[in-house]
């Protein structure tokens, strides 16, 4: 039997939620195969899913996420954007500070249930 935890997943919003988990995802995985397509692919997602996802985010962020580069002989392809490398620098330092702390207040409520 697994013991109790506590399981957050940070989400950003404006005035809906943009920012989460999936599309962070979907994002490493572009710069892993340096293809929104091949990321999409690899997650079981319709490419017309994922590019939804970057549109909508990069229009709640005001900034593009991804330098796209259209196919020809050699193909298109994806690379992610200086300012959403910085971004998701951010986000996935925030997120571990933000579960490092939780951490703690969960063992501080939560012990005489572990």
């Amino acid at each position: 039997m697994k013991k109790l935890h506590c399981a957050l997943k940070i989400r950003l919003a404006k005035e809906e939620i943009f920012f989460g988990p999936g599309v962070l995802d979907l994002l490493r995985m572009t710069e892993k195969y340096e293809s929104l397509n091949a990321a999409a692919k690899s997650m079981s997602l319709s490419y017309s899913k994922a590019f939804r996802m970057i549109v909508e985010t990069e229009k709640a962020m005001d900034f593009k996420l991804l330098e796209r580069k259209i196919g020809g002989a050699n193909g298109g392809g994806s690379t992610l954007t200086p300012e959403c490398i910085e971004f998701l620098k951010t986000y996935e330092e925030f997120s571990k500070e933000v579960e490092e702390n939780t951490d703690i207040l969960f063992a501080k409520y939560f012990s005489k249930y572990l």
